[in-house]
């Protein structure tokens, strides 16, 4: 196994304080803790088991019960709320009995499999049930014999799978269970399980891959991350740091968010920007990009109704992702991804329903979007897209806020993202809380301060944003240090720190426009510091895309909000727009996160009238 450079929290000692996050992962514990019922959950096993069950069950996609099981286990480490930990029990002993009258649940293949085994292990290791503990190897076995390996290893989600879709997540959590547990099985099954069609692909800086499903080949690096770690090959942290290089610089929108259509890797090089481009336009209908190849491997007809990000399910994946690269490799840069779906991601998504809707895709169109519950995407059977796979991945979005924040080593603690939260740790045989109570992102301004019963010597490392400008500060009880303040690099700090010691880092935002892509130059997000500001309405902008700064102002009084002097909206002078954060939006209201932009009136006027 290798050494870590440094380790996360694993859920402990680290207690969020009063913000956004906090409330948005207690608001959703909550409702987790009530909806569904375990009896909802249960129902359509015990019907299967034979076993009486008086309710009328989950509509929509049905359990994701592995899923559940590992948010519960983290909230329960994290916050210690026996609630939690009961509710997970229950619906644990309620699956068992159902299993016990028909082993033939466990035939559910590879997709919902992989969730089981997950949970499970997360039960075992952050809740301590060791009950669970032979099921995790009884479920192994039964899918060691059940599963297909014999099939094409190329990752198109297509009949030649036989139902065992999104196989390549499967090595992360064999690999784990043979870290946890010891059983050679579990590492035998995980090497039939990589995914050398993709990572070796990866680990030579190249990602001609073809179009893929999205969200599941990003969470497939988390297991070329697990196989770096047990096996110590290095070819596998090659996969993982080139992966992450490839999908940051080509593949990803303003806000973190991936897989327009959930199509990765997609054959036209601009087709982010093709992605959000209004149907109708132009500049896909003269050069015949409305189809593109999807992750089935067919050609498929632009659709609105698939989105621009699966935002729960995604998300889940990077927060992973960045999680394994931040620990084995201890490199600053890799919180960055997180930061961008950590605030215009998760925290912009309205609250789940206790009907079990949510926000399935972010949407990032030229022509608008809204957070909206609706889907419109009727499965075959006439199932609704509820208490699917992103109220799966959302609940362990909002448990993992608590695990992204601090790593610790034998010389100190390293803070990666701005949460406000107390950070409790011992070092150099020291007991520490370092307190995080800024108002971040909504103010451009971190604060620590550190609680210490006697001086003790450490180092203190904070994650300098990607964004940062070279007006970037770090003062220590007022006094401006001299300290290096590089983006993507850690600031580090190390002296013999005092009881109530306070460490303030400034870190002022800048108006930036961010380009979807290099194909479509002229398309644009409008972001500040860690914001991707969208408009209040559908727009053309004219003016310096290198100086947004020059015609925007700030908004008196609103947050992070800027208007267009007069003159920068198409050929209307008049007119001034409005842009706020993505994640202050409410449901049901329209939104325009890109927009295209033109340097003067010139050429805006020869593109109209198309010379």
């Amino acid at each position: 196994m290798i050494p870590y450079k440094m380790k996360a929290a694993d859920y402990c000692n680290v207690t969020l304080l009063d913000s956004p996050f906090k409330d948005q992962r207690d608001e959703t514990m909550e409702l987790y803790l009530e909806h569904p019922s375990n009896d909802d959950i249960l129902h359509r096993y015990r019907l299967r088991a034979g076993i009486p069950s008086n309710v009328q069950g989950m509509v929509g996609w049905g359990p994701s019960i592995g899923q559940y099981l590992g948010a519960y286990a983290k909230w329960y480490r994290n916050t210690g709320d026996e609630r939690v930990k009961a509710k997970a029990m229950d619906l644990f002993h309620g699956w068992a009995e159902c299993v016990e009258k028909n082993e033939a649940i466990l035939d559910c293949g590879t997709y919902m499999w992989e969730k089981f085994l997950g949970g499970f292990l997360d039960m075992y290791e952050y809740m301590g049930a060791e009950e669970v503990k032979p099921w995790i190897l009884r479920i192994t076995q039964f899918a060691k014999a059940k599963f297909i390996t014999d099939i094409p290893r190329d990752g198109l989600q297509d009949e030649r799978m036989f139902g065992q879709i999104e196989w390549y997540t499967l090595p992360e959590n064999l690999f784990r269970a043979y870290q946890l547990l010891g059983d050679e099985i579990y590492l035998d099954m995980a090497k039939d399980w990589l995914y050398p069609y993709l990572w070796d692909k990866l680990a030579e800086g190249r990602d001609d891959v073809g179009p893929r499903h999205a969200y599941s080949h990003v969470n497939s690096l988390s297991s070329a991350a697990r196989a770096y770690i047990v096996t110590e090959d290095k070819h596998y942290l090659d996969v993982i740091e080139h992966g992450y290089d490839a999908l940051t610089h080509r593949h990803i929108y303003a806000t973190g968010g991936y897989g327009p259509g959930e199509t990765l890797f997609g054959e036209d090089p601009g087709y982010l920007g093709n992605a959000v481009l209004p149907t109708w336009d132009n500049q896909l209908t003269r050069t015949g990009k409305l189809t593109y190849k999807n992750f089935v491997g067919t050609i498929s007809t632009r659709s609105d109704a698939w989105g621009s990000c699966e935002v729960s399910c995604c998300s889940w994946a990077v927060f992973k992702l960045c999680n394994y690269l931040l620990q084995v490799t201890g490199d600053a840069k890799y919180g960055d991804w997180c930061e961008k779906l950590l605030i215009n991601g998760t925290l912009g998504q309205p609250p789940v329903t206790p009907k079990g809707q949510i926000l399935y895709y972010a949407s990032y169109f030229l022509d608008g979007a809204l957070k909206s519950y609706e889907d419109r995407r009727l499965q075959h059977m006439g199932q609704n897209f509820v208490w699917q796979c992103c109220t799966g991945t959302f609940p362990q979005d909002t448990a993992e806020y608590a695990n992204m924040i601090a790593y610790f080593d034998d010389q100190g603690v390293s803070v990666s993202q701005f949460i406000p939260a107390k950070i409790s740790f011992t070092v150099k045989g020291a007991d520490v809380t370092l307190v995080s109570d800024g108002d971040f992102p909504r103010k451009p301004e971190v604060h620590f301060r550190m609680e210490a019963q006697a001086p003790v010597s450490f180092r203190l490392r904070l994650r300098v944003p990607d964004w940062a400008t070279e007006e970037s500060r770090v003062f220590i009880n007022g006094v401006e240090q001299s300290a290096s303040i590089r983006p993507n690099e850690w600031l580090t700090l190390e002296r013999t720190w005092q009881n109530g010691d306070e460490v303030t880092l400034r870190l002022p935002y800048k108006l930036r426009f961010k380009a979807v892509d290099p194909e479509h130059p002229n398309v644009v997000a409008l972001c500040y510091g860690p914001l991707v500001l969208c408009c209040d309405e559908m727009t053309v902008l004219v003016g310096n895309q290198a100086h947004p700064e020059i015609w925007f102002e700030p908004v008196p009084g609103e947050d992070n909000t800027f208007r267009t002097l007069p003159g920068h909206s198409g050929f209307y002078h008049h007119i001034c727009r409005t842009f706020k954060p993505y994640y202050t939006v409410g449901l049901m209201q329209w939104y325009y996160v890109y927009n295209r932009i033109y340097p003067d009136m010139e050429i805006l006027d020869r593109e109209h009238q198309g010379t």
